[in-house]
């Protein structure tokens, strides 16, 4: 498995780990801005996957 993917999976598990907690106890700030973060993070990185992917078929077209 290559570093990004590697890195995908390690952001999809702190995600499902921190909303998985946030379940647990709703009421917590603390939980709720850790599943917020995580999920901020795993979007960044998505969008960062997303854009690198158009880069490189554009590139192919050319």
């Amino acid at each position: 498995m290559d570093d990004s993917n590697k890195h995908l999976k390690s952001l999809l598990k702190q995600t499902d780990l921190a909303f998985k907690a946030l379940i647990r106890e709703p009421e917590s700030s603390i939980l709720n801005e850790r599943y917020e973060r995580a999920k901020h993070e795993l979007d960044l990185y998505t969008a960062s996957l997303k854009h690198s992917l158009n880069q490189r078929r554009q590139q192919r077209q050319r």
